[in-house]
């Protein structure tokens, strides 16, 4: 690879970030990998992150809660994702992105795609 293809992923890469700082400046890694799941796999829930994260179920509620309307630990939430029932499964909650969620998977689906 040249320094000049390096470049252009490179670029990407910032754009991709300065994307999800835009939603939360101080977003973890471990957020972001949720976030892409959720995107992914809409409903997906929060036993399934943690299966495909390797995170612990404790690491992924706390990331959900903020990422939700309720927020942690007297952090507002950021209201990128809803937390539904399951139906037919009263335990289980599905995860979807919602509207700025939705908006920022696109953005940093294309961006990623585009230099593919």
């Amino acid at each position: 690879m040249t320094k000049t293809e390096d470049a252009g992923w490179i670029e990407r890469l910032a754009l991709i970030l300065d994307a999800f700082r835009e939603i939360n400046p101080d977003i973890t890694a471990n957020q972001i990998l949720v976030l892409l799941q959720i995107g992914g796999t809409p409903g997906i829930t929060q036993r399934e992150l943690a299966d495909r994260t390797g995170l612990k179920d404790g690491t992924i509620s706390r990331i959900c809660a903020l990422m939700s309307e309720r927020g942690h630990q007297d952090r507002p939430g950021l209201s990128i994702i809803e937390i539904r029932p399951v139906p037919g499964d009263f335990r289980s909650r599905g995860q979807y992105l919602v509207d700025r969620g939705n908006k920022l998977y696109e953005r940093v689906r294309s961006l990623m795609i585009a230099g593919g």
